[in-house]
């Protein structure tokens, strides 16, 4: 997301349009008064490796968040063991202080296809730490809603989205500016934590300048 022969001008690549919004993105879910109630957001980033960058805050009481980091590979392996490991103890957490957590969602947003130059991850590999999390035994398996810019093909796309809850897949349309669709991919990330706590259940409208690659409606 921040590859200089790509962007040029930093100011527009897509990391620092996620920087920008992302931020923003935290102020706005605090001014919604349902979200704000009820909602908690962490931000997760991964790369050659997967952190917690922002963790698992009260949206009401929103806290710093950092400039993401730069990364050179893109590590679904790491990505979905970091998700399995904090996702679970996030929910054990608020069991422990007495809350009602509910059906947890993951926004996983990728701009290209697992591996690096010498090895390529293939799907059997990262869907293992994919299955741990998203297992039917596990009664907090998150929604997770795939979201895929820049070189990231349409089959990896639909194989991130989770299918028990029913998740969704969208694609960039081609030609689209990656800046311009993270921005489009904050704002219904919005619409959609503000709509669903507001109404009670989960959706998600296609995002500007994506086409959506599953059948089902969230």
């Amino acid at each position: 997301m921040w590859n200089e022969k790509l962007w040029p001008d930093k100011a527009s690549s897509p990391l620092a349009v996620m920087n920008d919004s992302l931020g923003l993105m935290l102020e706005v879910l605090a001014e919604d008064i349902e979200a704000s109630d009820i909602g908690r957001v962490a931000v997760i980033t991964f790369a050659d490796d997967a952190a917690t960058h922002y963790p698992l805050t009260p949206i009401a009481d929103p806290g710093r968040l950092d400039p993401l980091p730069r990364g050179e590979w893109t590590n679904y392996v790491s990505a979905w063991e970091h998700l399995n490991t904090t996702i679970r103890a996030d929910i054990d957490q608020m069991v422990a202080q007495r809350c009602r957590p509910k059906q947890p969602v993951v926004f996983f947003i990728t701009d290209g296809n697992a591996g690096h130059s010498k090895h390529t991850q293939t799907v059997a590999e990262w869907s293992m730490p994919r299955n741990r999390l998203c297992s039917p035994g596990y009664g907090f398996r998150p929604r997770v809603v795939a979201l895929g810019i820049g070189n990231v093909d349409r089959a990896t796309v639909r194989a991130l989205r989770s299918v028990d809850p029913p998740g969704a897949a969208f694609l960039a349309n081609p030609g689209e500016p990656a800046s311009i669709l993270l921005q489009a991919i904050i704002k219904v990330i919005i619409v959609s934590i503000t709509t669903s706590t507001a109404q009670g259940y989960f959706t998600f409208p296609t995002p500007v300048g994506m086409t959506r690659l599953d059948d089902s409606a969230v």
